[in-house]
């Protein structure tokens, strides 16, 4: 199924403005617009397993700004003004691949902070078809299950280093670093 929203990349979205200890700043800013030095904006992303364990793959839209037509196991995006990280990322999850998912089903792997945001990534087990799954055409062109081995050798072919939220994340579902 398809979501026709038709916007890749949403510029001129407002976001909350976060200090160096990850607290809000009480500003605000436009995507699009560069951030003052010391300022950071949340980024969310979910890796989402299936109960079989398996990961589950997307090809990013070929209008994205940023990794055009790359296949990845992240589904995520910034932070809207007012929402915190399990809010945003609930809202990615249905908006991306109409997953409704909720608190509970969520669990932290792990804060990252990079030059100006903020990413917080969270692993989800969800029972659900492919079929079932509307992908929001703006956002994802295809989507698909691998095992975690066969992710983690897609990575290494495309020098991606990611490996060690993939194996966190399995392990916070699972329970088991077997990456296999």
């Amino acid at each position: 199924m398809l979501n026709n929203d038709k916007r890749a990349d949403k510029i001129g979205e407002l976001w909350d403005v976060y200090d160096e200890k990850n607290k809000l700043t009480g500003r605000t800013h436009h995507r699009g617009d560069t951030l003052n030095v010391g300022d950071y904006h949340l980024v969310v992303n979910a890796i989402i397993f299936n109960i079989q364990g398996n990961v589950l793959l997307q090809q990013r839209s070929f209008q994205k700004i940023t990794y055009p037509s790359m296949w990845t196991t992240a589904t995520g995006g910034s932070a809207l003004t007012g929402e915190t990280s399990e809010l945003a990322i609930i809202r990615e999850l249905h908006e991306e691949l109409n997953l409704t998912v909720t608190r509970d089903q969520l669990q932290f792997v792990k804060k990252c902070r990079y030059v100006d945001w903020i990413e917080d990534w969270y692993a989800v087990c969800i029972d659900q078809f492919l079929d079932n799954m509307a992908r929001q055409i703006s956002e994802v062109e295809a989507i698909g299950w691998a095992t975690l081995s066969e992710v983690i050798q897609m990575n290494r072919n495309n020098d991606l280093d990611d490996d060690c939220i993939l194996i966190q994340a399995k392990t916070k579902l699972f329970g088991s670093d077997n990456y296999t």
